[in-house]
């Protein structure tokens, strides 16, 4: 459990609204990268260039509309850092 400290009313932080930061999106375009995969391939994240999250989501987006539907995502420790694999299978089974 977090303990919070509650706001000190004699001591606001106000600042100048030029200071608030701006927001900061970076756009990866999943769709892209995933045409990209051919068959029997596995597209390899690390948590270092993506949120995995983010990139499991965009998966499951895309395949709710119909789009790469065969693809499946699975994620891995590997010396401590985490690994995000999407796979096209090849269809050989």
């Amino acid at each position: 459990m977090v303990k919070r400290k509650g706001v000190e009313l004699r001591n606001l932080s106000i600042i100048e609204e030029s200071e608030v930061p701006a927001t900061y999106r970076r756009y990866t375009p999943y769709r892209e990268i995933l045409k990209r995969i051919g068959k029997g391939k596995a597209l390899v994240l690390s948590e270092d260039e993506v949120s995995l999250d983010t990139a499991a989501a965009a998966l499951r987006r895309l395949q709710r509309r119909g789009e790469f539907k065969n693809f499946r995502a699975t994620r891995r420790t590997i010396d401590g850092k985490k690994h995000l694999y999407i796979i096209n299978p090849s269809g050989e089974n």
